[in-house]
């Protein structure tokens, strides 16, 4: 199939595209708490029914979202998979989340569930985080659709939930339940334009609590000062991260990154705290940042143990330390053929070779590498203001992106079977 069947294919679905978009955006599934995911769900099933896919809306167990977010129970999880075998030997899985975050109506030149076209732009929460991928992905299936295209390779497609928080009952649960039976996998994010993203770091987060004893001001002996004790081992914590920059790692563009720990991102005193108290309590969090050739477990372990020798600084106050959150980093060498070859559809359809990247953020590629086992890369349209007021996406970036997409499906077959996904070449690691 040439390129310009491909383009007028595309170009004639533009008004689906923008009607898609424009319905998913109308969709305030805000997260937290996750409103609108079984509208939203039941809306995507139906668009890849559609479009010939076997697809169905898995609910998560109502137990499990007790269990997992108590607080959250009156707001049901689902995911939806959808798959299209082609008589091909491999499968490609694509993955987007549709859940976005919160937004109030300060500082939109509109509402932000309203969306608006304006001079080439389409406004609205989710327009760039990530529901245009979304759009893309579909209109690229449509046009394939349309041209009654036979792929090289069998195509599945996910759109999952909560990834704004930690995807625990989104793609994660999906892989863990077994639900997702592909070779490879595309995430609709953490790349685009020219950068196909092959990882992305990761994070720790911590919460350290420092229990001394209160009293009233005027008698301060007889208290236990929690924030004294603070003071005391957040230089020990300085000297820590500073100790982190021996932990590196070579991005493929040839930059050199360190790991990093941010100290205090929220400190607060215990609620008995006034002015004329001695402070009983004091908690901070730690923001750990892991390389793509980090291990999570093993980056905690280390924290944990300086924590552990710091114990007599802050004596006789005590330390407990309460870990948040844990998304892993991943990385996949470019020279895999997956990387490899998406790069020759990145360079046909823009007509410049694109470079590799690994994003500073992290995303679900991670549970698709370590839970699935899967080579996985990341991309997507690029959009403006993701998370902020005004967030907005280019029309022609939607389209350019579901070129690419659908260029790739059709070569999907020239990529041998999935090899290891988590491959560090010696340039790339540190």
């Amino acid at each position: 199939m040439t390129e310009p069947v491909l383009s007028r294919a595309l170009l004639r679905r533009r008004p689906y595209l923008l009607r898609v978009l424009r319905d998913l955006i109308r969709l305030s599934t805000v997260n937290p708490p996750g409103r609108d995911y079984l509208p939203c769900c039941t809306y995507l099933r139906e668009r890849l029914a559609e479009l010939g896919f076997s697809a169905k809306v898995h609910r998560v167990p109502k137990t499990l979202l007790r269990r997992t977010w108590p607080d959250l129970a009156d707001f049901p999880r689902a995911n939806v998979l959808g798959s299209r075998p082609h008589g091909a030997p491999h499968t490609l899985h694509f993955n987007a989340h549709f859940d976005v975050v919160p937004a109030s109506a300060a500082g939109w030149t509109g509402s932000p569930f309203q969306p608006a076209v304006r001079e080439g732009w389409i406004y609205g929460r989710g327009a760039a985080d990530m529901k245009g991928a979304v759009a893309s992905l579909l209109l690229a299936l449509h046009a394939l659709h349309d041209l009654k295209a036979r792929p090289g390779v069998n195509l599945e497609v996910s759109f999952t939930a909560d990834e704004e928080t930690d995807s625990t009952l989104g793609a994660a649960w999906l892989l863990e339940e077994g639900l997702v039976r592909a070779d490879h996998a595309i995430i609709c994010e953490g790349g685009g334009n020219l950068g196909i993203g092959v990882g992305h770091n990761g994070v720790l987060w911590f919460q350290l609590t420092l229990e001394g004893k209160a009293a009233h001001a005027s008698t301060p002996k007889l208290g236990i000062n929690a924030v004294s004790a603070l003071a005391r081992l957040v230089p020990r914590l300085e000297r820590y991260a500073r100790s982190l920059q021996r932990i590196r790692f070579r991005a493929p563009d040839g930059s050199l990154r360190t790991a990093t720990l941010n100290i205090g991102g929220v400190v607060q005193t215990g609620e008995d705290a006034k002015i004329n108290t001695v402070p009983g309590s004091v908690a901070l969090t730690l923001d750990r940042r892991l390389l793509p050739n980090e291990d999570a477990a093993a980056a905690e372990a280390d924290l944990r143990q300086a924590l552990t020798a710091a114990a007599d600084l802050i004596a006789p106050a005590r330390l407990r330390v309460e870990r948040l959150n844990c998304q892993e980093a991943c990385f996949l060498d470019p020279n895999h053929p997956l990387p490899a070859g998406f790069a020759a559809s990145v360079k046909r359809i823009h007509g410049r070779s694109p470079a590799f990247i690994t994003s500073f953020g992290f995303n679900d590629a991670h549970y698709f590498s370590r839970i699935g086992g899967l080579p996985v890369i990341g991309y997507g349209p690029v959009g403006e203001n993701d998370h902020g007021p005004d967030e907005r996406i280019r029309i022609d970036d939607l389209l350019t992106t579901a070129a690419v997409y659908a260029d790739f499906i059709l070569g999907g077959g020239s990529f041998p079977a999935a090899g290891p996904a988590r491959t560090l070449s010696s340039s790339m690691a540190e």
